[in-house]
């Protein structure tokens, strides 16, 4: 079933840094920053269109649904950008890997040290909720703001002081993912478990065991059925359809012989991107697995540095970045 997919290499560029993450705007231009603390804007064709150190290192980057503006979250806080990489505005105060634009793009969510910070479009602080330990995830459910740290996930609504609704977990949360549906939250963990809260009603919660390292990246399809997730060399998928995965084998995905560093799915839905610390690129149909058998890939690209993260454009290329410097983009087709 793998052989359904078709990709074709369309462009490759060098961002002479190690490359942290990448981000696609509506229109297909590509926002790319590194560890040495660069940020690249590339054309939608993947040519260089302007360059600059903004930061000492770069952690995450993001683009609003506007595409107007870029966020780029940091060692020391993080920034907002116009489309020339010029800078409209910056928050400083602490670590920063986690951002997420509100759905009309008007405001920022980002995890700021052991705060979750809320600015508008233009740089305004809205809100500023301090957690006791750092924040590692931000995601939006409607106008709240959700934000993970060691404890579970705080939901916060930014428009008062009201207490924040708790999902509990005992342990450290490192990756935070809302189904699109605002039906489901899921985490990945330091403790190699995932967990599954179901939002808006108490007592409702999964976990799954038995990854073999911790979980650092996990991705809702955009119908929110499927949720995918790394923890090893293998990409795990669950079913959310009808009551969700409980007691439900899930979709073993297996290609990487290393880690999985990232995970995006096809605007449509249709096909899975992977990227792996093995170098590894690679394309899914989800769809085609059964349950408890593991099913290949299509390899887009194989690179002897790690492949540290990985998105789509809207036009459905896979884009990814390496460890060194390489970005380049895959059209696919599931």
């Amino acid at each position: 079933m793998t052989a359904t997919i078709t990709a074709q290499s369309i462009w490759r560029a060098d961002v002479d840094d190690a490359v942290v993450a990448v981000a696609a705007a509506r229109d297909g231009r590509i926002a790319v920053v590194g560890a040495e603390g660069s940020l690249t804007l590339l054309s939608a064709d993947g040519e260089v269109a302007t360059r600059q150190v903004v930061s000492p290192g770069c952690l995450a980057v993001s683009w609003s649904p506007t595409g107007d503006r870029v966020a780029v979250g940091s060692i020391d806080g993080f920034s907002v950008f116009d489309t020339e990489a010029q800078q409209i505005t910056a928050h400083r105060g602490g670590w920063c890997s986690a951002l997420a634009w509100s759905f009309d793009g008007a405001r920022l969510a980002a995890g700021v040290g052991r705060s979750v910070v809320v600015a508008s479009a233009d740089g305004t602080q809205l809100m500023r909720r301090d957690r006791d330990s750092t924040v590692t995830g931000v995601a939006w459910i409607k106008s709240r703001v959700a934000a993970a740290a060691y404890g579970g996930v705080h939901v916060y609504h930014v428009s008062d002081s009201t207490a924040a609704d708790i999902l509990p977990f005992t342990g450290s949360l490192l990756a935070l993912v809302i189904s699109p549906d605002r039906r489901w939250a899921a985490s990945g963990n330091q403790d190699a478990t995932l967990h599954v809260w179901r939002v808006g009603r108490q007592g409702q919660e999964l976990e799954m065991s038995g990854y073999p390292t911790k979980i650092t990246t996990l991705a809702f399809s955009p119908d929110s059925t499927l949720l995918a997730s790394g923890g090893g060399p293998n990409v795990t998928v669950w079913d959310f359809r009808g009551s969700g995965p409980k007691g439900s084998s899930p979709r073993v995905l297996s290609a990487h012989e290393k880690v999985v560093t990232g995970l995006a799915w096809s605007p449509d839905g249709t096909v899975l991107a992977s990227s792996g610390d093995d170098g590894l690129v690679a394309a899914w149909n989800p769809s085609a697995a059964v349950p408890g058998r593991p099913v290949g890939a299509t390899k887009l690209w194989t690179d002897p540095a790690p492949a540290t993260t990985v998105t789509w454009s809207p036009a459905g290329a896979v884009v990814a970045g390496w460890a060194n410097g390489v970005v380049a983009g895959h059209e696919v087709r599931g």
